[in-house]
């Protein structure tokens, strides 16, 4: 991705969290950006006992649905202002049971793509101070987004006789 001014970065992240913030499944979830950069973005869950099982672990449901969102995001930062997009597919590999105070989500876009992006999603666990002990994902993921644009679609001329 190309290099980017400080200001054209602070309205790119505020951009972004109001439009996916606003989504009822985010405020659901109760994640929150942490950063965000041309083609990155990090996420932080917290846990909470209602994103669980019942052994305290995270549920897995719960950490696809971090993917999408991370992924999504990351992909969303190449968009232009009147664009946005919607997940076509994503993938998860669940490759460790995930107990822990949070989860941090890393994702990257492999292929910014014209219409259609790709990106990457690492999962890995937090401690209470937010700090990473171990750098093995507990889960990994891809992350699939078209491109949609906001502007109205142009109004052909009214051809009827008159």
């Amino acid at each position: 991705m190309t290099d980017i001014s400080p200001s054209a970065l602070d309205a790119l992240a505020q951009r972004l969290r109001g439009f996916v913030l606003a989504m009822p499944a985010a405020r659901l979830l109760g994640f929150s950006f942490v950063e965000v950069a041309p083609g990155r973005v990090v996420l932080d869950l917290p846990f909470r006992p209602e994103l669980g099982e019942h052994q305290g672990l995270f549920q897995g449901g719960i950490i696809g649905a971090l993917i999408d969102f991370a992924g999504g995001s990351a992909n969303a930062t190449g968009l232009g202002a009147d664009q946005a997009l919607v997940t076509l597919d994503y993938t998860v590999k669940l490759l460790r049971p995930a107990r822990a105070a949070g989860l941090l989500a890393r994702a990257r876009v492999i292929d910014p793509g014209g219409r259609i992006a790709v990106s990457a999603v690492d999962v890995v666990c937090r401690g209470v101070d937010g700090s990473v002990a171990d750098d093995r994902p507990v889960a990994t993921g891809l992350v699939s987004t078209r491109r949609v644009d906001l502007r109205p679609a142009p109004v052909a001329p009214d051809n009827a006789p008159g």
